[in-house]
């Protein structure tokens, strides 16, 4: 897809989230506002949201009753940071042109650089 044919197919997705439900979550993350730029400036516009999507399922974890809830509830919670993270390292290689090396065993490049900002959450 060129760069011209993915602009004009943002622009169609934004103008879809500007209706209906889209809009209604958008509306939800005014407050996330200054977050949401940091992010964005950092990785990405996309890779940024997930990455503030990935820190929320990590509070959820440290939440104080976080162990009294279900195995379930936990594997929920896991599976969906794991997916959040595959997309964001996918996104962050395609935006490099690299295709998807979701591996990450470099040394270098977009998983070294979620890997180290995880790492940092978690901290």
């Amino acid at each position: 897809m060129s760069r011209r044919e993915a602009t004009k197919e943002l622009i169609e997705d934004v103008a879809q989230l500007q209706q209906g439900v889209g809009a209604t979550a958008e509306a939800r993350l005014g407050n996330l506002a200054p977050l949401i730029e940091f992010y964005a400036r950092e990785m990405g516009e996309l890779p940024g949201w997930l990455m503030i999507a990935t820190s929320f399922l990590g509070d959820v974890q440290l939440m104080p009753d976080w162990s009294s809830q279900t195995s379930e509830l936990h594997e929920a919670v896991e599976q969906a940071q794991a997916l959040v993270v595959s997309v964001m390292i996918r996104l962050l290689n395609m935006q490099e042109g690299e295709g998807c090396d979701c591996g990450g065993g470099g040394d270098s490049g977009p998983a070294k650089d979620v890997q180290s900002i995880l790492d940092q959450l978690q901290e």
